[in-house]
């Protein structure tokens, strides 16, 4: 049976399009809480030279020139920096040596950065659930300093809302503008916690529109009763706080898009869309533009602006397996149904539509596997990776994102990685004390199982060779021999 849209908007609420442009936000609240502890690096970004500055920083942390800037602050912040222009495997590398200095402090400061660390990285890699965990440490912890936990608490309400917790979403952005009232050393953030709460509300009110209400995900932001602002208020307040005096070059130029989109003329609109596309190329920042293409798409479309809608979406829309892989499928799927509809192609807009909703149901299906671990238990798992050495720790990350293909292999992994086979078994083993295909077998079974006794604790009927098959296994002896391998290695 397949369940129905309404009961994938409660499962997993209006994720939409995706959060990860919120990040531009984000970056700006950092650079100003480090302000003088990595003060060459802040002025390079407060100057929108952001290639330059992720340079810059990567050469100094090279060649240990740090001695006028803190080396946890300037690492730190040359990590979030490497995001944002697209070079994660990068940011992956600074933010592993970036442990060493966190060490050299104190064990608590390990603790609350790394943790920050790893939620940057997994809302880059649109982890959204993960990464509100590793907010959640800082956030929720009342000895970590009050800066570091209103950028946590900024970063959690992103990474709720990216999970369609809209109403959560803006407790956690009251509670960084709270913690900017109440203690005077958070007081300068206080700008950059407004406008997170006004990040916030525009995605709401773009899921608002009537013309996207046939999204999977559009009706969860109808819960939002008085806390919505409606599109003129909204652009009003985006308007105010842009020109503001003091607010930074990076969080004024997403202020002053969300403002565009929100304004009431559609040509102006639809030049707020082109605009930021051609910012974000001009200063380097590919690592968004994508979730900034989905974006501008939707809210050309809930203006019914299909040419510019096109315009916005088609170097995102590959191949069909190219587009059913990539991390915005059911957003982009939605969009091109809706553009083929509007051009009369009836059978191509359904069956675009179909796949849209087949990928919300993957979402919730992920979304149900990660809401049963808690927060606890999960910490530990996601710095498995970080055992290995940065070259194979993509081929983790692989490993961990692909358990539902039944073709994942070493010779695969091992290709995609540019290493032998041999050279990829014996990192693992010597790193992790499994060879990747051990690691493979023990983390489906591991999913086999939660899936399982979650069905009973709900009162579930489900065959095991069907939630077996979700996670690569289709043949019963082979599913038999797993089971039987991974209870002999505990």
């Amino acid at each position: 049976m397949v369940p129905s849209i309404a009961f994938i908007q409660t499962t997993w609420g209006a994720a939409g399009a995706a959060t990860i442009d919120m990040l531009l936000s984000l970056l700006s609240l950092s650079c100003h809480r480090i302000g003088h502890g990595a003060q060459a690096l802040t002025q390079l970004l407060q100057n929108l030279q952001v290639k330059e500055a992720a340079a810059m920083g990567r050469r100094r942390l090279e060649r240990g020139q740090s001695r006028d800037a803190s080396p946890v602050e300037e690492g730190a912040l040359l990590g979030r920096t490497l995001l944002l222009i697209g070079q994660e495997e990068l940011a992956s590398d600074v933010f592993h040596q970036q442990l060493k200095a966190y060490d050299a402090v104190s064990r608590s400061m390990v603790r609350w950065h790394s943790a920050l660390d790893q939620a940057w990285m997994f809302q880059h890699l649109r982890k959204p659930a993960r990464a509100a965990a590793c907010w959640a440490i800082v956030a929720n912890d009342h000895d970590v300093p009050a800066p570091l936990r209103v950028e946590a608490c900024c970063g959690l309400a992103l990474s709720l809302q990216a999970q369609g917790q809209h109403a959560s979403a803006l407790v956690a952005a009251q509670r960084a503008q709270s913690l900017c009232e109440s203690e005077e050393a958070a007081a300068s953030l206080a700008l950059h916690a407004a406008a997170i709460r006004l990040e916030i509300l525009s995605r709401v009110e773009l899921l608002h529109s009537e013309e996207l209400s046939d999204h999977a995900f559009a009706e969860a932001a109808q819960e939002l009763g008085r806390e919505r602002l409606s599109g003129e208020a909204l652009a009003a307040e985006l308007r105010t706080l842009e020109s503001t005096p003091g607010t930074p070059a990076l969080l004024r130029a997403r202020l002053g898009y969300l403002a565009g989109i929100h304004a009431g003329d559609p040509s102006g609109r639809q030049e707020a869309v082109a605009g930021f596309g051609r910012w974000l190329r001009q200063h380097g920042i590919s690592g968004i533009d994508a979730e900034a293409r989905v974006e501008g798409c939707l809210a050309l479309l809930a203006d019914r602006a299909i040419p510019a809608a096109r315009e916005a979406i088609m170097p995102l829309a590959g191949g069909e397996r190219e587009i059913e892989h990539h991390p915005l499928a059911s957003d982009i799927q939605y969009c091109l149904s809706k553009i083929h509809m509007s051009e009369g192609r009836l059978g191509e807009s359904l069956r675009q539509y179909k796949r849209h909703v087949a990928q919300a149901m993957r979402v919730v299906h992920h979304a149900a596997l990660q809401r049963m671990d808690t927060p606890a238990s999960n910490a530990p798992q996601d710095t498995v990776g970080l055992r290995l050495p940065p070259r194979y720790r993509a081929a983790y990350r692989y490993i961990i994102e692909n358990l539902h293909d039944p073709n994942l292999s070493v010779r695969e992994i091992a290709g995609r990685l540019g290493v032998t086979e041999r050279a990829l078994q014996l990192a693992f083993r010597n790193h992790l004390g499994m060879t990747p295909a051990e690691l493979i077998r023990r983390e489906r079974v591991r999913r086999i199982e939660g899936e399982m006794e979650e069905a009973s604790a709900t009162g579930g009927r489900v065959h095991m060779l069907d939630v077996a098959s979700r996670w690569g296994i289709s043949n019963r002896s082979t599913l038999a021999n797993a089971f039987k391998l991974s209870s002999m290695r505990h």
